[in-house]
């Protein structure tokens, strides 16, 4: 299991501790299978990740070092639309768009075991967010909702003990306080975030929120929920940022599906304020 131990910071740096203008290497994904990457999670080798793709419960571990390289395959679902994916210790997790959440054990055996646990959410709050909370020992969760909707952004925690939803979000988001932070201009093609990926610093213990609708990338404080950060994101670097991911020591990674060619993943260097 990955172990993380968080160090919270008293007051917010001044800037994000990321040049998001400068990844320090770019990932073409070559396999049209990745083509529309959607989760990334780290797994507990070094360098290696895993990632899903739409329509299919298929989870690939691919080689961060080597040029994205497929290293493996676990098919766990013929059909479906899946947007997440992370590890747990020996377990994969994976959510479905409709809120449920899949539990793959023995991946690397020729028949996983697989569990299906259904929560409250619906399609229409559209899952795409998945995450490890090591301190809640839960499951962050983040719908994406309807981008031009009024409303908060609502994340929950899956309790892995006790496989259940909480009742009520543990995070929420105001998108119009995200405009607020980033005014919304002509070019923009939504007027609100609608988050597509999830996760928690390793160090820091703050939350990350990406969000396609917009190009926003929003940091949350993890133990108030208060943004501390909110940016825009290069679309021309992120076409349609998916996924996002952290290595041990605080590398922030982004993954984006491929507009007019290959999925990719972004690496972006942790600078912590000194």
């Amino acid at each position: 299991m990955l172990a993380f131990c968080f160090l919270l910071l008293a007051a917010p740096p001044d800037t994000l501790p990321y040049d998001m203008n400068n990844p320090s290497f770019i990932i073409n994904l070559v396999s049209d299978e990745l083509r529309e990457i959607s989760g990334l999670s780290p797994t507990d080798t070094a360098g290696i990740y895993l990632a899903i793709a739409d329509e299919k419960g298929e989870i690939f571990f691919i080689d961060g070092n080597g040029g994205g390289t497929i290293l493996r395959k676990v098919l766990f679902r013929d059909k479906g639309d899946f947007e997440s994916v992370e590890m747990v210790g020996k377990c994969l997790y994976a959510a479905k768009s409709n809120g449920d959440i899949y539990e793959i054990g023995c991946w690397d055996q020729p028949s996983p075991k697989v569990t299906v646990y259904k929560t409250p959410l619906h399609k229409a709050d559209d899952v795409e967010g998945l995450c490890y909370d090591a301190r809640r020992f839960a499951l962050l969760v983040a719908c994406k909702q309807n981008p031009d909707s009024a409303g908060l952004r609502r994340i929950f925690a899956f309790d892995l003990k006790r496989k259940q939803l909480s009742d009520e979000p543990v995070y929420t988001i105001d998108p119009d306080e995200v405009n607020r932070l980033v005014p919304v201009t002509n070019e923009d093609k939504h007027i609100r975030i609608s988050p597509s990926g999830v996760a928690v610093h390793p160090i820091t213990g703050d939350v990350y929120v990406i969000s396609t609708a917009l190009k926003r990338l929003v940091v949350l404080d993890y133990q108030t929920g208060k943004i501390r950060y909110a940016v825009r994101l290069h679309k021309k670097l992120l076409p349609q940022p998916e996924g996002i991911a952290f290595d041990a020591q605080g590398n922030l990674l982004l993954s984006s599906e491929g507009k007019k060619g290959e999925g990719l993943v972004l690496k972006f260097d942790y600078k912590p304020p000194k």
